[in-house]
């Protein structure tokens, strides 16, 4: 036998297992919604504080001063102090590119900040 009557085989076997498997599992009644896998509590007395801890450190961080490593402001003075253009187009980039971040961060607080209100009784 080829090896590509091999393959055709195999390839054949598989899609009919699969057309199997996918009738009798429409056949089967759904089941009823399923609780939540974790503890509510837990997630709003331990996950919650590190998120914010997180964020807000991230914030910190982004809309730091020129001496902050990593803030829109240091890149910015880096990229004034190079000398290649190139440099100074990717760093002008990189700063650009975090103050959008600062953006995605403050919605995910404001996310962040619903969850806790609906599920952990705005604490």
């Amino acid at each position: 036998m080829k090896w590509t009557h091999r393959i055709a085989a195999a390839s054949g076997a598989t899609v009919m297992g699969l057309a199997l498997l996918t009738t009798t599992a429409g056949a089967q009644p759904s089941p009823a919604p399923a609780q939540p896998g974790f503890d509510v509590t837990k997630v709003c007395q331990q996950r919650v504080p590190k998120l914010e801890n997180r964020a807000n450190k991230a914030l910190t961080r982004i809309n730091g001063s020129a001496d902050v490593r990593g803030s829109v402001a240091s890149l910015r003075a880096r990229a004034g102090r190079a000398t290649d253009q190139a440099q100074k187009d990717w760093l002008n980039g990189k700063a650009d590119h975090r103050a959008q971040r600062a953006d995605v961060i403050k919605k995910a607080q404001e996310r962040l900040a619903a969850y806790k209100q609906k599920y952990c009784g705005g604490k």
